[in-house]
């Protein structure tokens, strides 16, 4: 997830052909020429396409510098 700009996240792209090891990711924020147009609930896929992607539930962390001076005991 890119904090900065949620809609250019990394995708996984489900492809039958290649491994699900092996599967391609791509960097939304590195390819201009790609946007989401669409989403879908893990429950309306496929079968084998949630068995490829593996949804989960989504968990993000969100880190912040704190000044030095809440550092200092």
């Amino acid at each position: 997830m890119n904090v900065k700009k949620p809609l250019k996240p990394n995708v996984l792209v489900y492809d039958p052909e290649v491994p699900k090891q092996e599967a391609i990711i791509i960097d939304l924020d590195e390819q201009p020429d790609i946007a989401i147009s669409k989403t879908f609930r893990p429950a309306q896929l496929p079968r084998d396409v949630f068995d490829y992607l593996s949804p989960r539930t989504r968990i993000t962390y969100y880190f912040d510098d704190a000044p030095d001076s809440q550092h200092k005991a």
